[in-house]
C-alpha cells in the first residue's frame, strides 16, 4: 500500500459554522435545480424514485445503515482499520468534482453493514438543510485515519471519487489501491458495458439478477434532494457490490497466480495502472489555462474566413440559379440562400439540380446521396470543392474556437477535461469534456489558445520514434534483433526504410544534411525530409495493419507502386513480416496478443469461421412444432449443404457473393459473412501490440515523473497527456533544470520497459505549439 503523509489540518469546525456552510450549499442547489416536467413534477418524481428504490432494494434495509453521528462513524472506521480494507463510493449532484456538490459518501467493509454518510442533503419540500448530517471536517478527520493506517482502499473509476473527496471534504492525500474499473478492463477490454452494476451483475451474480442502474429515474434531480431513507438504500449498495467485484477480480489478478500471463497482468496493474490513477486525478485537477483574449482574436479571424468561404459557396452555384428556382417552385424544399450546413439541401443541390452521380454503395447495392468528404473529394465540381473548403473552417470554428470557452471553469479560468486512462481497448488514454487529445496539431492557431500559467512555462515532452522502438524491443524479445541493432547503431529507422523503399543512399533520406564528420547539421534536406516522411507513413501503415491499397491512398501513388514499396521494405527489414506472422499465429492459438508488459488484447473474432450457416427464421417457423418425429426441426444444416456453399463462395468473385447468399436464403439458410471481422482482428494483432506497448511506456513515464522528488521541488506539474506526448508546466526560473530532468526521467522510464535507450525531446513555450523559448532565455535560467 502507498505511503501517505498528512499535509492538512484536521481540526473540526463548530456546528454553527457547518450549518452556515450547509445553508449556502442549499441556496446553491436551489439555484441550479431544474424545472421537472411530467410525472407530477418534482414531488411526483421523488415519490416515484422512493417506490422504485424500495421495490428493488427494499430487501437491503436491514443490511445497510445510515451513519449520522460522530460516534457511529468512529466505530465504523475502527472496524475498517481492524479489517484492513474498505470500498468507497461518492454521491454528488453532477460529474464535475470541482464545481458540483458532494451529497454523501458510501463505505463498506465485510465485517460490518454497508453504510451511507450524508453530508449535504436538503429537503425537496422546504429546500432547507436536512438535520442529522455529519460535518465534512469530522468525516475528513475520520477518513484520514484510513490513510494513516494504510488501509486498502477499493473504488470503481477511482480518479473521480478521489477528486470528489479532495474537493468535497478536503481529503488531500486520498489514494486507491484497487480500481475495479481498471481491473475489469485488464480482465476483458471488450465488455459491452463497463458500468459497475452491469459488470457486477454479469460476473458476480452470473447474470441472474437485474443490475438496477436507475440512471433515467434520477435524471434531472440532484442527489442532495433524495430523502435519506431512500438515498441510503441506493447509495450503500454501490460500495458493497464494488467490494464483491474486487473479490471476484482478485481471484485472477494476483501475484501468486499459477498462470504466468496473469502474474504479468498483476504486475502491470500494480506497478503502472494503479499508480497512474492519482497522476490522472492530479492532471484533471491541474487543468490548463485558457487564453480568452487570443480566443477572441481567433473568433474574429476565423468567422471572417468562414463568411468568405460561405460566400464562395453561394457564388459557386450561381450558374444553376434558374434550375434552383424551378426546383423551388416545384418542390419548395430549398432555402434562400441554400443552407450550407444542411446535408439534405446540399444533396438536392448536388444530385437533383447539378445532376452529379450519387455514390454507389457496393455492399448495400444502391445509390447513396452522400455529402461526406470521402466522396465529395472525388467529384469534379466547383460546388463540391466550395463545400469542402467551407467545412475546413466550420469544423475548427464549431468544435474548437466557439465551443472551448464554454468548457472553462469560471473559478480558475482553466479547462479541466476528463481523462480515461483505459479509454481504448489497446490501453491508450482517451479524454472528453472537452477532448484535448483531438485538438488538431496541423493547425497551430487552435493549440495556442492553451497557455502557461503566469510566471510559468509550458513543457512538451514526447518520445522519438516511440512505436518503432517498441516494435524493435518486442522483436528482440522474440529473438530477432535486426531492428534493435539498427537503432542502437544510431541509424534512423525511417531513413533506413526510405533508403530501401526509394533505392536511395541512407544519407539522402535524412531530414538534415550531414557534415564532414557524419553528424547532422541544422540545414534541411528537402528531398530527404520528404522521403523520410513517406517512409514513416509506410512503417506506421505496417504497424497499424494498413494494406497496400491504404498505402497507395496515403502516399497518393498507384496500387502497383505501393506493392513494390511494401515488398522492398519487407525484404530489407524482414523483422517486420516475421513479427506480423508470429503475432498472428499467437493470436490464433491463444485468442489474444500481448504488449511488452503483458497487457492483453483479446481478439475473439479471429476464432470465427469465415462463414456461419444458420436456418432462417422463416424456415424455423414453417415447421410443425407438435410434430416431434420431424427430422427438420432443430436439426443442424447438413454438412453436404454447407460444403456446397463453401465451395462456391471460395471460388467466386467478390461481386458474386450476394447471389450465392440469396440462393441460400431461398433454401431457408442464412449465411453470415465474418470476413470483415476476421480481417479487422488480423489488422489489430500488430497494431494492438505496438500501440499498447507505447501506452504502457507513456503511463510508466507519467508515474515516474509524478514520483520524482526533484521535479516536485522545481514546481513541475502535469497538465495534459496526448498519447506519446506529455504537456506540463513549471516556474520560468526552473525551466532549464526541469526540462533536462523531465527528458531524463522519461528516457529512463522507456529503458525500464524496453531495455533500450529512447530519446525524449522537450520543447519549452508559453503557448501550446507557440514560439519556442530560445537558447539565450533558457541559459539565463
Amino acid at each position: 500500500m502507498p505511503t501517505v503523509k498528512s499535509l492538512f489540518d484536521t481540526s473540526r469546525s463548530t456546528s454553527k459554522s457547518n450549518d452556515k456552510k450547509l445553508a449556502k450549499i442549499a441556496n446553491q442547489t436551489k439555484k441550479v435545480t431544474p424545472t421537472i416536467k411530467g410525472g407530477g413534477g418534482l414531488l411526483g418524481r421523488i415519490k416515484q424514485i422512493q417506490q422504485m428504490v424500495d421495490k428493488h432494494l427494499g430487501k437491503y434495509k436491514e443490511r445497510y445503515q445510515i451513519i449520522q453521528t460522530e460516534e457511529a462513524l468512529r466505530e465504523f472506521v475502527d472496524n475498517v482499520i481492524e479489517f484492513g480494507a474498505v470500498s468507497i463510493d461518492t454521491e454528488t449532484t453532477g460529474l464535475d468534482p470541482m464545481q458540483d456538490t458532494i451529497a454523501g459518501i458510501c463505505v463498506y467493509s465485510p465485517n460490518q453493514k454497508s453504510a451511507y454518510i450524508p453530508l449535504n442533503h436538503i429537503s425537496y419540500i422546504t429546500e432547507m438543510v436536512v438535520p442529522n448530517q455529519l460535518p465534512s471536517d469530522v468525516v475528513k478527520s475520520e477518513f484520514q485515519r484510513f490513510l494513516d493506517e494504510k488501509v486498502q482502499i477499493i473504488m470503481f473509476n477511482a480518479d473521480f471519487d478521489i477528486r470528489v473527496l479532495r474537493h468535497g471534504i478536503g481529503l488531500k492525500d486520498v489514494y486507491c489501491t484497487w480500481d475495479c474499473y481498471l481491473a475489469q478492463r485488464l480482465l476483458n477490454e471488450n465488455e459491452d458495458s463497463n458500468a459497475l452494476k452491469k459488470v457486477h451483475q454479469k460476473y458476480v451474480l452470473n447474470g441472474q439478477e437485474d443490475a438496477f442502474t436507475f440512471e433515467e429515474l434520477f435524471k434531472g434531480i440532484p442527489f442532495t434532494m433524495i430523502p435519506l431513507q431512500t438515498a441510503y438504500l441506493y447509495a450503500a449498495h454501490d460500495p458493497e457490490i464494488t467490494y464483491e467485484l474486487f473479490e471476484y477480480q482478485h481471484r485472477f489478478i494476483r501475484e501468486d497466480s499459477p498462470r504466468e500471463d496473469m502474474r504479468k497482468i498483476y504486475k502491470l496493474f500494480m506497478e503502472i495502472e494503479m499508480p497512474c490513477v492519482s497522476v490522472v486525478a492530479d492532471m484533471e485537477d491541474n487543468g490548463i489555462l485558457f487564453d480568452f483574449d487570443y480566443n477572441a482574436k481567433l473568433k474574429e479571424k476565423y468567422h471572417k474566413l468562414l463568411d468568405e468561404r460561405e460566400a464562395e459557396f453561394h457564388k459557386s452555384y450561381k450558374k444553376y440559379e434558374k434550375k434552383i428556382e424551378e426546383y423551388r417552385k416545384k418542390n419548395g424544399k430549398l432555402e434562400r440562400p441554400i443552407n450550407i450546413k444542411s446535408t439534405d439541401q446540399l444533396a438536392i443541390l448536388l444530385y437533383d439540380i447539378i445532376g452529379l452521380e450519387p455514390y454507389y454503395d457496393k455492399h448495400k447495392k444502391k445509390e447513396v446521396r452522400t455529402t461526406e468528404k470521402d466522396y465529395l473529394v472525388t467529384l469534379d465540381s466547383d460546388v463540391a470543392r466550395a463545400i469542402l473548403k467551407y467545412r475546413e473552417f466550420s469544423t475548427i470554428v464549431d468544435t474548437f474556437i466557439d465551443k472551448m470557452p464554454n468548457c472553462v471553469n469560471q473559478n480558475d479560468g482553466r479547462i479541466h477535461c476528463k481523462f480515461n486512462q483505459y479509454g481504448a481497448v489497446t490501453g491508450r488514454f482517451s479524454s472528453k469534456d472537452p477532448n484535448m487529445q483531438n485538438i488538431p496539431s496541423h493547425n497551430k492557431d487552435i493549440r495556442k489558445m492553451f497557455t502557461a500559467s503566469p510566471g510559468y512555462v509550458l513543457m512538451s515532452a514526447d518520445y522519438s520514434q516511440q512505436e518503432p522502438k517498441c516494435l524493435a524491443a518486442m522483436c528482440r524479445k522474440d529473438g530477432d534483433s535486426q531492428l534493435y541493432d539498427t537503432l542502437m547503431a544510431g541509424r534512423q529507422i525511417y531513413a533506413d526504410i526510405a533508403s530501401l523503399a526509394f533505392h536511395k543512399p541512407y544519407e539522402d533520406c535524412l531530414e538534415f544534411y550531414l557534415d564532414e564528420n557524419g553528424n547532422e547539421t541544422d540545414k534541411v534536406n528537402p528531398e530527404g525530409k520528404e522521403r523520410r516522411a513517406r517512409a514513416k507513413k509506410i512503417l506506421l501503415a505496417s504497424l497499424y495493419g494498413m494494406g497496400e491499397q491504404g498505402i497507395a491512398d496515403d502516399l497518393n501513388i498507384s496500387l502497383e507502386e505501393a506493392k513494390k514499396i511494401k515488398d522492398a521494405v519487407y525484404k530489407g527489414v524482414p523483422a517486420i513480416p516475421k513479427f506480423e506472422s508470429k503475432s498472428l499465429n499467437f493470436a490464433y492459438e491463444h485468442g489474444y496478443v500481448t504488449t511488452v508488459c503483458g497487457r492483453k488484447r483479446r481478439l475473439p473474432e479471429l476464432q470465427l469461421d469465415e462463414y456461419e450457416f444458420k436456418w432462417s427464421d422463416e424456415h424455423k417457423s414453417s415447421g410443425d412444432l407438435l410434430d416431434f418425429d420431424s427430422e427438420d426441426i432443430e436439426q443442424d444444416i447438413p454438412e453436404r449443404t454447407i460444403r456446397k456453399y463453401l465451395t462456391r463462395l471460395h471460388s467466386c468473385r467478390f461481386s458474386e457473393k450476394q447471389k450465392i447468399f440469396q440462393q441460400a436464403n431461398k433454401e431457408g439458410i442464412w449465411i453470415v459473412d465474418n470476413g470483415k471481422k476476421i480481417a479487422e482482428a488480423k489488422r489489430q494483432c500488430v497494431n494492438s501490440r505496438v500501440q499498447g506497448s507505447a501506452a504502457d511506456l507513456t503511463k510508466l513515464a507519467m508515474v515516474n515523473t509524478s514520483r520524482n522528488e526533484r521535479l516536485k521541488e522545481l514546481g513541475f506539474r502535469l497538465l495534459i497527456q496526448v498519447h506519446d506526448e506529455l504537456i506540463g508546466e513549471c516556474p520560468e526560473e526552473n525551466m532549464k533544470e526541469c526540462s533536462e530532468l523531465l527528458a531524463k526521467v522519461m528516457s529512463e522510464s522507456a529503458e525500464q520497459i524496453l531495455e533500450m535507450p529512447i530519446k525524449c525531446d522537450v520543447d519549452l513555450m508559453y503557448q501550446w505549439y507557440g514560439e519556442k523559448v530560445n537558447d539565450k532565455d533558457l541559459e539565463r535560467h
